[in-house]
């Protein structure tokens, strides 16, 4: 399963194994709930790691749907923070995460994030 690596290091908090499963050339798109949209590489993503990493808190994903397409997995999810007493610490995420095959690993190589999600 493509996303389980990543995603584990992300509950974990794990930066350094999180950019070993990142492709050095990741697309990426955040797009906020006011509608504009910040397109970014592999730097502004582990900026973004780097940045909600700075406090202790636990990550929620919930797997919508996942498909594969020749060597590429796709997978929908939904994203949640909590802090240590369960209060989310923002909206919920939607995003759209494409992991590709290299060697025997699969490495993220584009990231679409739907910021401020509400409803179910």
């Amino acid at each position: 399963m493509s996303h389980v690596q990543l995603l584990a290091a992300w509950q974990h908090q794990n930066l350094e194994e999180i950019k070993t499963l990142i492709e050095p050339d990741i697309a990426v798109e955040f797009v906020y709930p006011d509608g504009h949209v910040i397109y970014g590489d592999y730097n502004n993503m582990i900026q973004v790691f780097e940045e909600r990493f700075s406090m202790v808190q636990d990550w929620n994903f919930e797997v919508i749907y996942k498909a594969d397409r020749q060597e590429d997995t796709l997978v929908i999810m939904k994203i949640t923070r909590e802090d240590d007493d369960f209060n989310r610490l923002s909206a919920p995420s939607l995003c759209l995460l494409t992991f590709h095959a290299v060697g025997n690993t699969h490495k993220l190589k584009r990231a679409h994030f739907e910021l401020g999600i509400t409803g179910s």
